[in-house]
């Protein structure tokens, strides 16, 4: 039996090679099927795991409160003069929520300010985050060198800060940082850790409220309550605007991930109670990302369609190509007839020589598509994924067309009349 599909296999190889030109031809349409599907599945599996890392960083269990200047919001009616504003989270929305809410893990209060940061006589504008000790390991934000904040720091009231390793390029410091004074504001802070220089994009960015534009420098939040408090006064060519926000963000860890969208409902209830104005904002990112991978899918689904296309049009190249064969050899298939040779050996004579060209097309495809996956993170900055299951589905999927392509032909072949193709010229 093994001898005899090896000699199916070198009869098949040497019909292939007696037409070169045409045996190529036909392979480069498997192989473009073939790289067009390993591509568009890299792509798709790419555009997944980045998916699922953004969202990741946000943490599918948590639910984020963000207060946002409303168009409606009016100036408090004692201080016209200065144009004082008071909008966003308060300290009551933050205390209802805590004990009103049930299933909650932590609730965990960020304040930002958009303040300068000087080094010597350089200035950089930063977004001071004061934040809770837990609220660094909600995030996993880990510094590269030195200490993370700790809840001692908040605390003492301790004047202490981690930065972004780009903060230092930005103010041109080249020595450790680890003990120095950084100036923000008004306030000196020691420096106590570095973090990785990390830039939030999309989905999470907007959820988290991140300034791109300016990097983060961290302090304890309880610093920030005590010693710079909620109030802010900008000046402006003459003018002074004064705001004040209680509470720019509130991070809500949920125990059970079933809960999150019902206690989203709720938490928006209490706000909604509280606020006359929505100048709030509740993201829910697990509703987000079920809405995301959704179309994700789709997106996927309409790839893989148009890379099966390709691979369709190089099976179509394969039947067309061995029914020409077919008809080349009418003769040389009813001498076999004549010598004894049965329909299925005349059948699987054809079908091997499709399952050749569509398994050399499946291999040089994989190779063509490496190359094309290459081109597509160079030309567009994707990420992409390859995986030892989407190199198999590709090449899997080529030997199915090839085999499908080649049925038809192959049974043509073998119902031939064995007297009329001996008589065929």
């Amino acid at each position: 039996m093994i001898g005899a599909g090896f000699e199916l296999v070198q009869l098949g190889l040497r019909n292939l090679t007696g037409y070169p030109l045409r045996t190529l031809l036909t392979i480069i349409g498997v192989v473009f099927g073939v790289s067009s599907v390993m591509a568009m599945i890299a792509v798709g599996a790419g555009a997944e795991q980045e998916l699922l890392k953004e969202f990741g960083r946000l943490g599918i269990e948590n639910i984020i409160v963000n207060s946002v200047k409303s168009t409606e919001t009016r100036p408090d009616s004692s201080n016209n003069t200065w144009g004082y504003k008071r909008y966003g989270i308060t300290f009551l929305d933050e205390a209802l929520i805590r004990t009103t809410v049930p299933g909650l893990r932590e609730v965990l209060p960020v304040a930002k300010r958009t303040l300068p940061a000087w080094s010597g006589s350089r200035k950089v504008e930063v977004s001071l985050t004061a934040v809770q000790a837990r609220h660094l390991d909600l995030f996993r934000l880990r510094p590269a060198r030195g200490r993370a904040l700790c809840a001692a720091d908040g605390a003492t009231l301790s004047r202490v800060c981690m930065i972004r390793e780009g903060l230092l390029t930005e103010l041109g410091i080249f020595r450790d940082p680890l003990g120095s004074m950084l100036r923000v504001g008004n306030t000196a802070y020691e420096i106590v850790g570095v973090l990785p220089q990390e830039r939030l994009v999309g989905y999470a960015q907007k959820a988290l409220a991140v300034d791109a534009k300016r990097i983060e420098v961290y302090i304890p939040y309880e610093t920030f309550a005590n010693r710079i408090g909620t109030a802010q006064i900008t000046q402006r060519e003459g003018s002074f605007e004064a705001e004040d926000v209680q509470v720019s963000q509130l991070i809500v860890a949920v125990r059970d991930a079933e809960d999150v969208i019902d206690i989203s409902h709720m938490i928006n209830r209490v706000m909604e109670y509280n606020h006359k104005v929505k100048d709030y904002e509740v993201v829910v990112p697990l509703e987000h990302l079920a809405q995301r991978q959704k179309t994700q899918s789709i997106f996927n689904d309409v790839l893989f369609l148009q890379a099966a296309i390709s691979l369709i049009v190089g099976g179509i190249g394969i039947a067309n190509i061995m029914l020409a064969s077919v008809t080349e050899r009418t003769k040389e298939i009813g001498i076999r007839r004549a010598l004894g040779a049965k329909r299925r050996h005349i059948l699987a004579q054809f079908l091997v020589e499709t399952v050749i060209v569509a398994t050399l097309g499946g291999l040089v495809g994989v190779g063509a598509g490496y190359g094309l996956i290459a081109i597509v993170e160079w030309r567009t900055g994707w990420t992409t994924v390859v995986t030892p299951a989407s190199i198999a589905l590709a090449v899997s999927i080529s030997v199915a067309v090839g085999i499908l392509s080649g049925i038809f032909p192959a049974r043509r072949a073998a119902r031939l009349d064995p007297i009329a193709a001996l008589r065929h010229e």
